[in-house]
């Protein structure tokens, strides 16, 4: 096990990604890193996303907003509100479907739609929001019974459908369960279970969109945000093209873009940091 734990997402996935770069196939099992304040964004932090975003576009991979999208769609949410996040299979999902890395689906679509036994589909992430609510307006909301399934008791985000993910090899689907809990002070925790995590192309957008996905719920019902857990039972620093790239990277790739973020966060060490509380900022 190889428990991290960060202040901010930046410099929980750099430490992470350092640790895979140190290992002998850029591989570990169970990888688990705690972000403190998931909604920090620090001009170091800012700076580190950047580099990785340039690295990604070089390469013709997803940038790390596209990937934060597919989890929560920020944009939506700023222009049409909550509700216009529950509307996503609906008003976003048609329009970017074709497109050969969602032939899967997207998290942001299973969030939203899910088919029940009997009756319409539900919309997980509208349920889960409602329970919030009404817990919270308990005296002593409870905190931690909410183990069951997404269709019956709302407060878990399974995303693993085993009826049409156990074709898929490889790819599609990584991002298995959210669990969601309230702490002490009734600050919202979020926990990500990750069968497989890329560190190079996915892992800091993951980080940007389960950070905002928090950040929404949390300010729909009224409360702080708590530390943000991302448990990955193997990650990789790997090595290849982006989907639908052509322009492969190699190791000294990796290590070109370890070290410049790594010298970011030497030259922040000297001057203050700044933080930014809404991880919903542009």
């Amino acid at each position: 096990m190889h428990p991290i734990s960060r202040q901010s997402r930046a410099e929980a996935w750099l430490e992470a990604a350092a640790l895979l770069q140190g290992e002998p196939d850029e591989k570990a099992y169970n990888l688990i890193l705690e972000v403190k304040d998931p909604c920090r964004e620090a001009t170091h932090d800012k700076a580190i996303e950047k580099s990785v975003d340039q690295f990604l576009r070089a390469h013709q991979a997803q940038p790390v907003i596209t990937v934060a999208e597919t989890i929560f769609p920020a944009a939506e949410y700023k222009t049409h509100g909550f509700d216009g996040v529950l509307k996503y299979p609906d008003s976003i999902y048609p329009h970017i479907q074709p497109l050969r890395a969602n032939n899967w689906g997207t998290y942001a679509l299973r969030m939203t739609r899910r088919l029940a036994v009997e009756g319409p589909p539900l919309n997980p992430l509208e349920l889960l929001v409602k329970k919030l609510k009404r817990e919270l307006s308990n005296p002593a909301p409870k905190r931690a019974v909410y183990e069951l399934d997404l269709s019956l008791e709302p407060m878990e985000l399974s995303l693993y459908d085993p009826e049409r993910d156990h074709k898929i090899p490889r790819g599609g689907q990584c991002l298995s369960h959210i669990s969601i809990k309230l702490g002490p002070n009734r600050e919202l925790y979020l926990t990500a279970m990750y069968r497989y995590q890329f560190f190079v192309q996915k892992a800091l957008g993951n980080l940007l969109g389960l950070a905002r996905l928090q950040s929404a719920i949390a300010r729909e019902v009224g409360i702080s945000v708590g530390p943000l857990v991302c448990h990955a039972t193997m990650a990789t620093l790997e090595q290849g093209k982006g989907e639908g790239g052509t322009l492969a990277w190699v190791k000294k790739d990796n290590a070109k873009l370890l070290n410049e973020c790594k010298a970011i966060v030497a030259a922040a060490a000297a001057s203050p940091a700044t933080t930014n509380c809404d991880a919903l900022a542009a």
